[in-house]
């Protein structure tokens, strides 16, 4: 069977009449729990197909794109990187992936910690697929069809794993790159396992070939398990090319007294959806669940998270910010679930944007479901412009208005960035969003 379809078709179709021919190339094939986790989520993927906005869960983004070009996915990567890729110093380990596949010549993978284990999803799966079984996430409802479809063709990605008590000091980086061969779709799955009282920083970057290439889909779902007692920092950067389409989940299991801290940045993409899914398996869980998300011309930048409170005294907080000059268009849908007997919830949930256009667009929708009492519970969101007061006392002491609106930019989403870490991970997310307002104005009105 081809791997590509006949340019009339669709992504979903491409994808339906490349499952058996790419079968038997897929990590895992052989192993019987891997080979029915695939046939069962494509079976699912074919009776919902795609998201739509008939979903309430996609009511504000549309994936007409992938209706548009047949996106379909391929068995190695087409080219090597020839630009330098995003350095985060000092790092663990650096792993590069392109076009969904691991590149060892790009990668470096240091003398691990003790307990500690970096590898890939293909390696892990070859030498101990037993201990990724129940770690790999599934879709609920037609609402996750994407993720179905990643289940259904994911070929390769970062395994991370740390034994009870190890500690990893420096930042496991990530970094994913489509090369931009028309048409591709890249589907990618990490594995992020911490034990009992573990601590780790990890960062996902998504980057892409110059915007004059050939479109792409980028589908990527992180799954995560803290034991109890376990750290985690994860951020994940989306900046590929402005012909990309983008989905990324990350699926996030909470034990007891541990913390999640997630931020979710988006410069890039023509379309781009990023989901984060979190449940608190015993009392004492925290997370921490940020993000910002930065567009200009027609760019639809997506982020919607949910928050299952379903156990005792565990408290979230949420806060999300977002730029969007333009015709660009940015969506928040925060959903926070209390059940009856998550007594002692304390959970929190703020979404900010700024419009620096008025043809930009921001839809929000922060959503609290509370079935039980003696919780703390809040919610707000508002959109507006710059800080007229702001900009006329920059402007008043010598500074240009192009200029102080860029600090001022800059000031709005770095205040996010620094709540969320003030270390090297924090840093590199400061680095991103400069680079994003070097590549144009970034206020409309320069």
């Amino acid at each position: 069977m081809n791997e590509t379809a006949p340019e009339t078709a669709t992504t979903a179709q491409a994808h339906l009449r490349a499952f058996d021919g790419l079968r038997p190339a897929l990590p895992g094939a052989g192993l019987d729990w891997v080979e029915a986790l695939r046939t069962d989520a494509l079976g699912r993927f074919e009776d919902a197909g795609l998201p739509n906005r008939r979903l309430e869960d996609w009511k504000f983004t549309t994936l007409a794109a992938l209706d548009r070009v047949a996106f379909a996915p391929g068995t190695q990567a087409a080219v090597t990187p020839d630009a330098p890729l995003p350095e985060l110093s000092p790092a663990a380990a650096r792993l590069v992936f392109v076009d969904g596949r691991f590149d060892e010549s790009l990668s470096e993978i240091y003398a691990p910690a003790d307990g500690v284990t970096v590898t890939t999803l293909v390696t892990a799966l070859a030498k101990d697929a037993s201990a990724l079984e129940g770690q790999l996430s599934r879709a609920s409802d037609p609402a996750g069809a994407l993720w179905d479809l990643n289940a259904a063709f994911m070929a390769d990605g970062a395994v991370i794993r740390l034994a009870d008590g190890a500690a990893l000091d420096q930042p496991v980086h990530l970094i994913f790159f489509s090369s931009g061969a028309a048409n591709r779709a890249n589907h990618i799955r990490n594995v992020i396992a911490l034990g009992a009282g573990a601590r780790a920083n990890v960062v996902e970057t998504y980057i892409s070939a110059t915007d004059t290439l050939g479109p792409g889909f980028t589908s990527a779902v992180t799954d995560i398990a803290l034991a109890d007692g376990a750290a985690l920092i994860h951020a994940r950067v989306q900046d590929e090319s402005l012909r990309t389409v983008h989905a990324a989940r990350a699926v996030v299991s909470v034990g007891g007294e541990a913390e999640y801290a997630g931020f979710a940045l988006a410069l890039g993409g023509e379309v781009s959806r990023q989901e984060t899914d979190i449940a608190f398996t015993a009392p004492g869980g925290r997370a921490r669940l940020m993000g910002a998300y930065l567009g200009r011309g027609r760019q639809l930048l997506d982020h919607t998270t949910r928050v299952d409170h379903a156990v005792p005294h565990c408290t979230t907080e949420e806060l999300f910010k977002g730029v969007l000059d333009e015709r660009a268009h940015g969506v928040f849908q925060g959903l926070i679930r209390v059940a009856p007997h998550a007594i002692g919830t304390d959970a929190r949930q703020r979404n900010q944007a700024l419009l620096l256009s008025e043809r930009a667009v921001a839809d929000t929708k922060p959503e609290l479901e509370i079935l039980a009492d003696d919780v703390k519970c809040a919610h707000g969101a508002t959109v507006g412009d710059l800080d007229a007061d702001a900009l006329f006392y920059l402007m008043a002491r010598g500074v240009p208005e192009a200029e102080a609106r860029r600090l001022l930019i800059a000031g709005f989403a770095g205040d996010v960035i620094e709540r969320f870490d003030r270390g090297a991970v924090g840093a590199y997310l400061s680095d991103c969003v400069a680079r994003w307002q070097d590549r144009g104005t970034g206020d409309g009105h320069a």
